[in-house]
């Protein structure tokens, strides 16, 4: 090049030029080239379509580059100097021959000039990886840019505009990024071994051309081998210094465009260095060796996952070859465990009591949102329903706190729900339990009811949450709209509103979470509204019926938030519905006893504890007797729900040694048919949760018309 500078050329002075290139750097240059030595002549003689093509690129600031006449010459902008290089700038590209500027690039780009020059038809090219010389050395750049044809004064095509933007940093980013993402997967994936995630990480950098190399090590005993490697050291000896420092001291390095990271793991210390080098085709910037570094710092953390995976693993395989009792037993005790966060309901006189939770997610066994019910001292039941901000692990061990908080002072205060929450602010203010404390409660006590009532006085009081709702007995569904005081968590003093609502036999009065009618999709409004119309006619279903029926309607699929519900229903004084027909034997005797139950609801608990004292005489430990009242109370349901042509339910115990079978008898021929139960539930519901606390269950069909399901348990 240099064939349009000239030592003693005239310098331009053509009043067009000369006004043309006043704005732009390369255009003050471009008065110093001798273009009378180019194909184009002195800019005097060029036509009127080169001078405005040329007065167009010196115009803007957006890069733009223009060849014209038969040796292409080259013309281009100070945005177009940036994309160019100053190597190839100051070595005389402007008014040189577009073949010889862009040499190394001639066989992807030169076809693309043909292309326009013979056809006129202009090319769209994006993100075209181009390797070139442009500061000294062949580096990658990524470009897209438009050719189009440039005309004469007689309309031939003489030469063509590029038009260009260079997308180096973005497609580099995005690439990088992509990379990063794929590590995360590797070294999640592979956790048998670190010499297994060792392999997946290279072969993830191996392809990348922003590694020129990778290198794993792994510690074998006392030292360092190297494990794998995308291509050979070209310095070892340097290589195992720098991988000895990074043992010996811990931190990474940096050592011309070589990056080590050493890798820890944990009380092991450094059990691997990974070591890269960076691209000779990118300029070794800080940003190219915090890209590096990072790769680094991703194997690293994949690495100590890797190590902590493998402990559990080894616990999980040392779990599994423990006897199969001991696994009953876990599981059983897991279960039981659960139940004791999510507690029972009590079963007050005249009242029935369901409840229901569902987590917002399948991972989160416990949130925000709780339940709960019990009888006071003086008699009364207490129902409280509350969310605390949030439904992660503070918001759970907060909600532990507010519940026990109001569960104590409920049940050693006889004063009204207000007085509760009154006391509960004054509480969370004088424990400094903080905002994360904010939450919405209702507290809901229903008054022991006397010989002479017939119905019940039932007084709540709401800290912000949700309007509770009433199904009446005749199937009419009232919401309960009423003062709903500020939440709890705000600070001592508040003011606290009682209100008050009569229930009579088969009513039923319900208290919700929000994640039962707050929807992204629907305004709370409309989400009440369906609520009401979801409980329509419910007054027909026995209670866990409906407490199913409206999580079905009202979140069919997975919920975003945490759900509770608790119900409770009125109802008329009765006697007892069951009672054995055979005392239990002493418990290190063989022994065969038999409950007959009337095939009702009100059976379910009847038979729930009958079983479970029979168990506690065989000497059965909690986890067994958890896992007995929970398939009894199933097996029961089931009976009482489905086998229609049944008056009554028999109820059989059998114990043999550390062995107990629970039989229950119907009438009805048809078998059982598992279905799946709603997760989260506490007490779940479908034979799917016999089968898991149970060692074994089964039915088979009697003589006499008939069947009996059973399962076994052991210990």
């Amino acid at each position: 090049m240099n064939r349009g500078r000239c030592s003693y050329h005239f310098p331009v002075t053509a009043a067009w030029f000369i006004t043309a290139t006043e704005l732009s750097e390369v255009g003050h240059e471009a008065r110093e080239v001798a273009w009378e030595r180019t194909p184009l002549g002195p800019p005097e003689t060029w036509p009127m379509s080169l001078r405005h093509a040329v007065e167009m690129c010196w115009s803007t600031r957006f890069p733009v580059m223009l060849v014209w006449g038969p040796d292409l010459t080259l013309i281009y902008n100070d945005g177009y100097r940036d994309i160019l290089g100053e190597v190839k700038h100051r070595a005389g590209a402007l008014g040189a021959p577009a073949g010889e500027v862009w040499a190394e690039l001639w066989d992807q780009v030169g076809p693309l000039f043909d292309q326009v020059l013979q056809t006129g038809e202009p090319t769209w090219t994006e993100d075209m990886v181009l390797d070139f010389d442009r500061s000294g050395f062949v580096e990658e750049g990524v470009f897209t840019f438009s050719y189009s044809p440039l005309k004469d004064d007689e309309g031939n095509i003489a030469g063509l505009l590029d038009i260009s933007a260079e997308t180096t940093q973005q497609v580099r980013a995005a690439r990088r990024l992509a990379i990063l993402d794929e590590l995360h997967v590797a070294t999640g994936a592979h956790v048998e071994s670190v010499e297994a995630l060792g392999t997946a990480v290279v072969k993830v950098l191996d392809p990348s051309v922003d590694v020129a190399r990778a290198a794993f090590y792994v510690r074998t005993d006392s030292r360092l081998d190297l494990l794998t490697e995308t291509s050979a050291c070209t310095q070892p000896d340097v290589e195992r210094d720098l991988v000895s420092d990074a043992v010996r001291t811990g931190q990474a390095g940096v050592s011309g465009a070589t990056v080590v990271t050493p890798l820890h793991g944990g009380r092991q210390g450094v059990v691997g260095v990974l070591v890269l080098e960076a691209s000779p085709r990118m300029p070794l910037d800080d940003e190219y060796l915090r890209f590096l570094s990072v790769v680094g710092a991703t194997v690293g953390s994949g690495l100590r996952n890797t190590l902590a995976q493998r402990e559990v693993v080894a616990a999980l395989r040392e779990r599994a070859n423990r006897l199969e009792r001991e696994a009953a037993r876990e599981r059983a005790t897991s279960l039981a465990l659960q139940q004791a966060v999510l507690s029972t309901p009590p079963e007050p006189d005249h009242l029935r009591l369901a409840v229901r939770y569902q987590p917002a997610a399948d991972d989160l066994k416990i949130g925000g949102d709780w339940y709960d019910a019990f009888v006071t001292r003086d008699g009364a039941t207490v129902l409280v329903i509350g969310d605390v901000v949030g439904h992660d692990l503070y918001a759970a061990v907060t909600m532990s706190q507010i519940r026990g908080l109001v569960r104590a002072i409920a049940y050693d205060h006889d004063g009204t729900p207000a007085d509760v929450l009154r006391r509960v602010d004054d509480a969370v203010q004088g424990l400094s339990l903080g905002v994360d404390a904010l939450s919405t409660v209702i507290v809901a006590r229903i008054e022991q009811a006397s010989d002479e009532q017939e119905g019940r006085t039932l007084r709540w009081s709401a800290a912000g949450h949700p309007p509770p709702v009433v199904v009446r007995a005749d199937g009419e569904v009232e919401m309960l709209w009423r003062r709903n005081d500020l939440p709890l968590g705000l600070g001592s003093g508040r003011p606290r509103t009682d209100h008050t609502v009569e229930i009579t036999p088969g009513d039923t009065f319900m208290l919700y979470t929000d994640g039962l009618v707050e929807q992204r999709q629907a305004g709370l409004p409309e989400r009440l509204e369906e609520l009401t119309h979801a409980l329509a006619g419910s007054h027909e279903r026995d209670l866990e019926h409906l407490a199913d029926a409206v999580l079905a309607r009202m979140v069919p699929t997975a919920a975003d938030d945490d759900i509770a519900i608790i119900a409770v229903r009125a109802e008329a004084e009765r006697g007892a519905t069951a009672a054995a027909t055979a005392a239990p034997a002493p418990a290190d005797d063989d022994v065969e006893v038999e409950c007959r139950l009337d095939a009702e609801m009100a059976s379910v608990a009847t038979a729930r504890h009958w079983v479970r004292a029979r168990a506690v005489e065989r000497g059965a430990p909690a986890g067994t007797l958890a896992a007995v009242e929970l398939a009894t109370s199933e097996l029961v349901t089931n009976a009482v729900r489905h086998a229609v042509s049944t008056r009554t339910v028999a109820l059989r115990f059998r114990g043999e040694g550390e062995t107990i079978r629970v039989e229950v008898r119907d009438r009805d021929t048809a078998g059982p048919q598992p279905r799946s139960g709603r997760a989260g539930l506490p007490g779940g519901h479908g034979l799917h949760i016999v089968e898991r606390v149970s060692r074994a269950w089964g039915w088979h069909p009697t003589a006499g018309g008939g069947k009996v399901v059973w399962a076994t348990f052991g210990w």
